[in-house]
């Protein structure tokens, strides 16, 4: 990094630190401000929000039109502000990807592929303006003290945007998920990293590791990315390694939430403005709308994901809204047929029902191929009864469904291993 992006980096940091204390309204217009100076600007240089957003009030955005990842797929060139076609995108990540060399870009972009959890993969652009940004503020929300920090970031796929973070303060090194793991920990003993950053179903592994002696450093802190991490989980790893296991909420869709030092998982509120569609039950999805990137504009871009937002206010007293759990996709909620209608049934509701059930359950997934039908794969303990815990389980899904007022539905159970790996998103719940 220059001595010229490392005083912007530093500048960005700052601010973001200031800006973290904001109160509600002042982050409320803040984000007005923001969306005002940004919304004509998009309407001049994308084609597509251009014509989508024909015979609207630019002012009111908070009510323009939405986009999903469909839209801007089928639209990618124009969608973008200087006409990147989505095949040369995709042909770069993807050649990155497989050749594992991840520094060349498309002209000055940065490009990443996300990691396509239903089947459709994300491009997104970065320019280096957008690059130093997201550096800056990354490590004002994730760095709570500043002192000397080692991180280890394991993720499928490396990237300019992660090499940025590297300094004189800061090391970084990049742990390859696509390679096997024995020899990956013999460089954490030896690299002593204070952070490890990775998906769950690597920190898992790390706890396997840890717990058989092959994994002899403690990190200070450990951050979840990639994936949602269950409640379950979390509290394992925390009980383990005897520290709070944080989160970032990172998507293709923009830089959506961290944890704070108090292990509150907030909505990044100064970068992106969430709108929420309520779907009952406490839950609700977001409409996201990044009020700084220009190469790639998000605006009113709905997600695809389940979340519980909390009502209490942080501890940290930040003004910032904390996610209590992210529960999963919304293609996922399972459906049943309770007095005469269709009733939703949250994927949360299943893997609690699945989790309270026995303690020989390693591993499980629940497959809905239509309403009222349920098949479950449990990997179970060794010399376990697998009778004893189909009932037991079977008692769990019926005691769960009865609240929801559900009593005609088929349920399947099948044992068998289960092993969703490092490089996949760990789907337990899947409606067909």
């Amino acid at each position: 990094m220059s001595i010229s992006d490392m005083l912007i980096t530093s500048a960005y940091f700052g601010r973001a630190r200031w800006r973290w204390r904001l109160n509600r309204q002042r982050l409320r217009d803040f984000q007005n401000t923001k969306a005002q100076q940004l919304i004509p600007w998009v309407a001049q240089h994308s084609a597509f929000y251009r014509q989508h957003w024909q015979g609207h009030d630019l002012r009111d955005w908070r009510n323009l039109p939405t986009v999903d990842k469909r839209l801007m797929m089928a639209n990618f060139r124009e969608f973008n502000t200087l006409q990147v076609p989505a095949a040369a995108a995709f042909d770069l990540a993807q050649q990155a990807e497989q050749e594992r060399d991840f520094v060349p870009r498309l002209g000055d972009l940065t490009v990443g592929l996300s990691s396509g959890t239903s089947g459709h993969r994300g491009l997104f652009l970065l320019s280096p303006a957008e690059q130093l940004l997201w550096v800056g503020t990354i490590l004002a929300r994730t760095l709570h003290h500043i002192k000397p920090t080692k991180i280890a970031f394991f993720l499928r796929a490396n990237s300019n945007l992660y090499q940025q973070l590297g300094g004189r303060l800061i090391q970084f090194r990049y742990f390859d998920l696509t390679q096997a793991l024995e020899p990956q920990l013999e460089m954490l003993n030896t690299y002593q990293p204070t952070i490890i950053v990775a998906p769950p179903a690597l920190l898992l592994q790390l706890l396997a590791a840890a717990q058989n002696g092959a994994l002899t450093h403690r990190p200070e802190r450990m951050i979840s990315v990639a994936d949602a991490l269950a409640s379950d989980e979390q509290a394992q790893l925390s009980r383990f390694f005897g520290i709070p296991i944080e989160q970032i909420y990172q998507a293709t869709e923009g830089l959506l939430a961290i944890s704070c030092a108090h292990g509150s998982l907030h909505i990044q509120e100064d970068l992106v403005a969430l709108d929420f569609e309520d779907l009952g039950q406490g839950r609700v999805t977001p409409y996201v709308t990044d009020l700084w990137r220009r190469t790639q504009p998000i605006i009113r871009y709905r997600l695809n994901d389940v979340l519980r937002l909390s009502s209490q206010a942080c501890s940290c007293g930040s003004s910032f809204t904390v996610i209590e759990q992210i529960e999963g996709r919304r293609d996922d909620i399972c459906y049943f047929t309770a007095y005469g209608q269709r009733q939703a049934m949250f994927p949360d509701s299943l893997r609690r029902a699945i989790l309270l059930a026995h303690p020989a359950i390693l591993e499980y997934q629940i497959i809905q191929p239509a309403d009222d039908q349920l098949q479950i794969t449990l990997t179970v303990a060794n010399a376990t009864d697998p009778t004893l815990i189909s009932t037991a389980v079977e008692q769990q899904i019926q005691r769960q469904l009865a609240e929801y007022g559900c009593s005609a539905y088929h349920l399947s159970i099948n044992f068998a291993a289960i092993d969703y790996g490092t490089l996949n998103k760990r789907r337990r719940v899947i409606r067909q």
